[in-house]
C-alpha cells in the first residue's frame, strides 16, 4: 500500500484521517503519521495517528519519498503550505473518501479532498487543494478551481464556475451556469441565482453581496 501523511492536526485533519483509514481497509493508501506546527500535539495520538513533528520537518525531508495531504481547513493557510510543499518538491496525493462517487471523466488534482457520500459528476474539472466536504455534489460540466472550499451539503449545479479560493458554507447552493468569483464567500444555506463577484460576501435567498 502507498503511504501518505496528513499536514495539520485540526478538524479537517481527523476528516482526512478517517478517509484515508477508510481506503486503508480497502487495500489502498495507509497513514501512520501527521504533522502540524502545534507542538502541544508531541506525544500525542489523533485516531490512531502519531505526531511526527512540525510541517517544517516534513518540508526539510522527513520521510523522504512519502507523499501528503493538507488537512487544514483555512484557505489561505492551505494556499501557503502548498506553495511551500511544492517548493520542497514533496509529492502531493488526492484523498477520495471510498464512498464518494466521481465520475471517470471528472478530473481531480493533487491534494484534493473528497470526502464521505461527496458527488462529483460527469466532466468536472477539480483544481489543486480543493476541499470537497461531506455530503457535497457537483454537477456535470462544473469548474472548481485551485484551492476552493465547498462544505457539507453544498450543491453546485451543471455548468458551474467555482473561482480560486472561494468559500461555500454548508448547504449553499448555486444555479446552474453561475460563477462564484475568486475568493467570494458564500455563507451557509444561501442561493446564488446569479455571478457572486470576486472578494465579494454574498448571503441570503436569493442571495445578496452583503460585503
Amino acid at each position: 500500500m502507498d503511504e501518505i501523511v496528513i499536514l495539520g492536526g485540526g478538524g479537517l485533519a481527523g476528516e482526512v484521517a478517517d478517509a484515508v483509514h477508510a481506503i486503508a481497509g480497502a487495500g489502498g493508501l495507509v497513514c501512520r503519521a501527521l504533522y502540524d506546527d502545534d507542538r502541544r500535539l508531541k506525544g500525542r495520538m489523533l485516531q490512531g495517528l502519531e505526531y511526527a513533528g512540525t510541517i517544517q520537518d516534513y518540508l526539510d525531508g522527513d520521510r523522504p519519498g512519502v507523499a501528503c495531504v493538507i488537512g487544514i481547513g483555512d484557505n489561505a493557510v492551505r494556499e501557503r503550505l502548498a506553495a511551500e510543499v511544492a517548493a520542497a518538491g514533496r509529492t502531493l496525493r488526492a484523498v477520495v473518501h471510498p464512498t464518494a462517487v466521481v465520475s471517470g471523466t471528472a478530473t481531480v488534482g493533487a491534494g484534493c479532498y473528497i470526502a464521505a457520500w461527496a458527488f462529483v459528476g460527469p466532466r468536472v474539472r477539480l483544481g489543486s487543494h480543493v476541499v470537497v466536504n461531506v455530503g457535497t455534489s457537483i454537477g456535470h460540466d462544473a469548474v472548481v478551481e485551485d484551492l476552493a472550499q465547498l462544505c457539507p451539503g453544498v450543491r453546485v449545479s451543471g455548468f458551474c464556475q467555482i473561482g480560486r479560493a472561494a468559500f461555500l458554507g454548508s448547504n449553499a447552493v448555486v444555479a446552474p451556469g453561475k460563477r462564484v468569483g475568486a475568493g467570494a464567500r458564500l455563507s451557509a444555506c444561501s442561493f446564488a441565482g446569479r455571478d457572486i463577484p470576486s472578494g465579494a460576501l454574498a448571503s441570503g435567498v436569493p442571495a445578496k453581496c452583503i460585503g
